[in-house]
């Protein structure tokens, strides 16, 4: 009975709390900053969409010069292997 009495205690707490309201001049502080924030040029962005797709196609030239090199030398020492004892296993 007691622990019910509390619960209700504090669930009734609530009640009396009053919202709070934002100050009058806070919105037009708040779209002013917006205004004033700088915007990028169009040239930074073209340079920066140059540069990563510059990147991106490297990374590509990279990862396949790679894959080629270690498929050669797999299919070179299978090779090799084969032509020893002209056995598969």
């Amino acid at each position: 009975m007691e622990k019910e009495h509390w619960i209700s205690q504090i669930l009734d707490s609530t009640n009396s709390i009053n919202p709070v309201s934002p100050p009058m001049g806070l919105f037009g502080k708040i779209e002013n900053k917006i205004k004033q924030q700088q915007i990028v040029s169009p040239t930074w962005i073209w340079l920066a969409a140059a540069s990563i797709a510059l990147l991106i196609l490297l990374n590509a030239k990279v990862i396949y010069s790679g894959k080629v090199a270690v498929e050669k030398s797999a299919v070179e020492s299978l090779a090799n292997s084969i032509s020893n004892s002209n056995q598969l296993y």
